[in-house]
């Protein structure tokens, strides 16, 4: 699924449209970069022409453009059936509120102040591209779901008019005819050879109804031959008979022949039954079901019309479609547990591989022998039918198996197979399509987690405006990594790089384990704060002991760089504001005095040293041991007592 949103981004038409041509050349050769398609055009009027002639996939549209804006050009383009579902992103300079909400009212479905940094551009094209293509599919899908209901009625209204035209040709083909008088005696019997017979014929041949079947379908045809003599018209009449093959449904066609007679035409319809049986429950028993509740209906309800011991719908798990899982597996009488397995040698691999229906009406473990399952179930007959999606492609299949052969060349099951298998194939791609969204949705959250804290994230999402809070007692952190500038005159970029990312995963990793709230790196700096944005009276021994961790982390990295690479840490203790300003690239960050003073104190410090200020001496010192360094110009605050923290007192922190 991802594959197929990436391969419809990879190929989206993409229109331009800026008076200004340096943008469109440099936003068009960045784009035609990337692998879209991109047309452009300088004005409002050429793009509208551009747009209704062969609508693209989504629009850059510049704001500010002479002869008719780009709100205009929007609106216009919103009101026209041909082009009214293509994005729109609005392009501006302009960064007012006022700007940015005429431009969602006319219809944009994004914003981008200019100057803008193109990571942010294709990142936000491929945000609206996903969002068009997973509509668009869903769309589809409903309309596929529409049809397929369309369909069913249709084939329902088939099935009505099948039955009207059986029962004439029933008349004709004459599968079993009786000679019945007005007391229902048995006076003659045309066919002897049909399975109709509820007793031998000669065993009939003189008895009444009431002598040759059960009282209550004896009444009912004897009431239809009286009928029929009554009004001398033809009478016809529906009935079911245990009969040693099972539950056998008849109709029964009574015409007068004279005052005291009648033809009685009877033709098996079990199939037909069978037929409207599957409609009504594929219909209404699973028309308000959706997921787990839906398949094991639709499984059950499958073997109560074929009449199988085992019904099960799977699910491709591979994009290969070599292995599936069941998704429901109904067994004799109840439900047994999903399975995973591999299709090679085994009937299923006809179904998924070849993408039709497939039926083994008996010795299907002769035909397939490495299929422990078959062996395990003593099956003898197979047939089952793949799960179509709306694209074509093959998702997964639905299967019966059965104790007992099937009959050769039943129609009747293949049909209801496919019935079953059109409404199962549809539900099972909607939940595709549902696990995709939500995969994207928990994705875009993570994203935002690694940018903002829960809390922050979480409010922004209801108040999109300037979040700000005052603290009155956290304790900052801020490391340097000393000699990483000679460094990086040593080694190659790429490696400096992954050097750095090793080194700042491991702090991250420290800063999660203590419960503290990592607020930026910059260029070899790390900065990170406890206390904040849930309070808690424990931040100073959470930050220091993190500045210990720190020390022990770094010289796993200098056995392979040496004592050059060193860190130096500065913390300090007080009050702050922290909250998150501006309307892109949200950072959550911290200002106040406490926040420069413990800036000075990493910069002030030495190599392989953790400097903290009085203020956070005097909520340590019973715990962790320190040594007084003494007087230390710190700019903008003149001279400081500062201490080196050196140790734990508590080896059990954890």
């Amino acid at each position: 699924m991802n594959m197929a949103i990436e391969q419809c981004i990879n190929l989206a038409d993409i229109l331009i449209v800026d008076d200004k041509p340096e943008n469109i050349r440099f936003l068009s050769e960045f784009l035609s970069e990337q692998g879209y398609q991109v047309r452009k055009a300088i004005n409002g009027q050429a793009a509208l022409m551009a747009a209704r002639s062969l609508p693209p996939n989504l629009i850059l549209l510049d704001i500010n453009m002479p002869g008719m804006s780009g709100y205009e050009v929007c609106e216009q383009l919103k009101a026209d059936a041909k082009t009214c579902t293509v994005p729109v992103i609005f392009l501006s300079a302009g960064s007012d509120v006022t700007a940015k909400v005429k431009a969602f009212q006319s219809g944009g479905v994004d914003y981008i102040t200019k100057p803008f940094q193109l990571e942010e551009v294709l990142a936000r094209i491929q945000t609206q591209l996903n969002l068009q293509t997973l509509q668009n599919r869903l769309q589809a899908q409903n309309q596929a779901l529409q049809q397929t209901i369309q369909d069913l009625r249709v084939t329902q209204a088939e099935l009505e008019l099948s039955k009207a035209e059986s029962n004439a040709l029933f008349k004709a083909m004459n599968e079993l005819i009786l000679v019945l008088d007005a007391e229902g005696r048995h006076l003659k019997i045309a066919n002897t050879t049909t399975d109709l017979l509820y007793l031998p014929n000669e065993e009939r041949i003189g008895k009444t109804l009431h002598e040759a079947l059960p009282q209550k379908q004896a009444d009912l045809i004897l009431d239809a031959i009286q009928q029929s003599l009554a009004t001398q018209q033809t009478i016809d009449v529906e009935y079911s008979l245990e009969m040693a093959q099972g539950v056998v449904d008849s109709w029964a066609s009574i015409s007068p022949i004279s005052t005291n007679t009648v033809l009685c035409v009877v033709r098996d319809i079990s199939d037909r039954k069978r037929r409207e049986e599957a409609l009504r429950l594929i219909v209404e028993g699973t028309a308000a079901k959706t997921g787990d509740d839906f398949f094991q209906a639709c499984v059950q309800h499958l073997a109560q019309i074929l009449g199988v011991r085992y019904t099960f719908v799977t699910e491709c798990t591979n994009p290969q479609n070599t292995r599936v899982h069941t998704l429901a597996f109904w067994q004799h009488q109840d439900f047994t547990e999903n399975l995973e397995y591999d299709l090679q040698g085994t009937p299923c691999e006809e179904v998924i591989t070849e993408g039709k229906y497939a039926c083994y009406c008996d010795h299907i473990i002769d035909r397939f022998p490495n299929d422990q399952d078959l062996v395990t179930l003593q099956a003898r007959s197979y047939a089952g039918i793949p799960l179509v999606g709306s694209t074509g492609n093959v998702i997964g299949h639905i299967a019966v198996l059965d104790v007992e052969p099937m009959p050769v060349g039943d129609q009747t099951r293949e049909l209801v197979l496919k019935i079953f298998a059109a409404r199962a194939g549809a539900e099972l791609e909607r939940q595709i399509t549902d696990a995709a969204l939500k995969e994207s949705q928990e994705r875009s959250e993570r994203l935002l987690l690694n940018v903002l804290p829960l809390q922050i994230a979480e409010r922004l999402k209801q108040d999109t405006s300037a979040i700000a809070e005052q603290f009155d007692e956290v304790t900052i952190l801020f490391a340097d990594i000393v000699g990483f500038t000679p460094l990086s005159a040593q080694i190659q970029p790429t490696e400096l790089v992954n050097l750095l990312n090793e080194i700042f995963s491991t702090f991250d990793e420290l800063s999660e384990k203590h419960g503290l709230e990592k607020i930026k790196t910059i260029g070899d700096a790390y900065m990170v704060v406890g206390g904040l944005p849930v309070a808690r009276p424990d931040h100073a021994v959470a930050v220091a002991q993190m500045a210990l961790d720190m020390q022990a982390a770094i010289v796993q990295f200098q056995t392979i760089y040496g004592d050059q690479l060193q860190i130096r840490i500065g913390i300090n203790t007080g009050s702050v504001v922290a909250g998150v300003i501006g309307v892109k690239k949200f950072i959550y960050d911290l200002w106040g005095d406490a926040v420069n003073v413990a800036s000075r104190m990493e910069s002030s410090g030495c190599p392989g040293k953790i400097q903290v200020t009085e203020a956070t001496y005097s909520r340590l010192q019973a715990q962790y041991q320190f040594v007084q360094r003494g007087q230390v110009v710190v700019k903008g605050r003149g001279e400081m007592t500062t201490y080196w923290l050196v140790g734990n007192n508590t080896p059990s922190f954890k």
